[in-house]
């Protein structure tokens, strides 16, 4: 999937200054082709491996998490 149509369509902000797609994005954090099952976070989203094939990333589940704010103490 194209990391700009993403953002575009869901209000995103995954960055786009480096891989144009989902699956270059995963392959340049981890620098290899990873297991099924094996998640990554990049800023406020988690990235799930789901299903690889031929040497390539085929299925991957992407959800937004919300950023945590630690409380000031007074």
């Amino acid at each position: 999937a194209n990391i700009r149509e993403l953002n575009r369509t869901l209000d995103w902000n995954l960055p786009t200054d480096g891989p144009k797609t989902i699956n270059g994005l995963v392959l340049e954090y981890l620098e290899s082709i990873p297991d099924p099952g094996v998640s990554l976070r990049i800023d406020h989203y988690v990235i799930e491996v789901i299903q690889t094939a031929d040497n390539a990333i085929r299925t991957v589940r992407l959800r937004q998490i919300q950023p945590v704010f630690e409380a000031e103490q007074s």
